[in-house]
């Protein structure tokens, strides 16, 4: 009597890749949840930034007046809408992806399949995130005459953004250089989806000829 047989089930799914590859995709649909959660999040602090910024000046009689700039306000407006696309648009491509996990079926080397997914997902998301940052930042550089990443505090901790110069040259600069960062990530991470799934099809055919 096989006092382990119970298990059976469970190694016939971890084996074929069933139980992989749904908990993959459940942790996707999740991720999904979470960045457009956090989309909703950076949209209302943004908006609030925009509400609660103030700047000083002193009137015809001499006296420090205090009041919310124009063009920080509706700068603020304009890249709270650009966070929101984004958490739109990273849980779109997290759905997606948990999709295309799911209906990988049944077949050899599933973790490199889902690898090579996987690496397709972050090429994706890098090329989103940049790019809406530096076409938002662009736009705020030239509306506000100030750079964003100043004034957000810890949401404006993002790589590469340190620095940023001011006025049209510098809003148009932010726009360049992250449009190339998010081109050259997805290329990037693209080429080491194709490579995981050349080496797959690779072993496949090796299994084939063998046969």
């Amino acid at each position: 009597m096989n006092l382990f047989g119970i298990l059976d089930p469970f190694f016939h799914g971890l084996n074929d890749g069933k139980i992989i590859r749904q908990t993959v995709a459940w942790v996707l649909r999740i991720q999904a949840i979470i960045m457009a959660l956090i989309g909703l999040y950076g949209f209302i602090s943004i908006i609030r930034l925009g509400i609660t910024s103030r700047s000083s000046v002193i009137d015809v009689e001499g006296n420090l007046v205090t009041h919310a700039p124009i063009g920080i306000l509706i700068g603020c407006i304009l890249l709270a809408l650009f966070v929101l696309a984004w958490g739109y648009l990273t849980a779109g491509i997290l759905t997606y992806r948990a999709r295309s996990v799911q209906e990988l079926g049944d077949c050899h080397y599933t973790a490199l399949s889902i690898l090579s997914i996987l690496f397709r997902l972050n090429g994706e998301l890098a090329f989103v995130t940049y790019s809406l940052i530096g076409i938002g930042g662009c736009l705020f550089t030239w509306i506000a005459e100030a750079s964003p990443f100043s004034r957000m505090g810890m949401l404006g901790e993002v790589p590469f953004a340190s620095g940023g110069g001011t006025g049209f040259l510098g809003g148009l600069e932010m726009a360049i250089v992250f449009l190339l960062i998010a081109f050259s990530l997805i290329v990037f991470f693209y080429a080491l989806a194709e490579y995981i799934a050349v080496q797959a099809e690779i072993a496949l055919n090796t299994r084939g000829l063998r046969k």
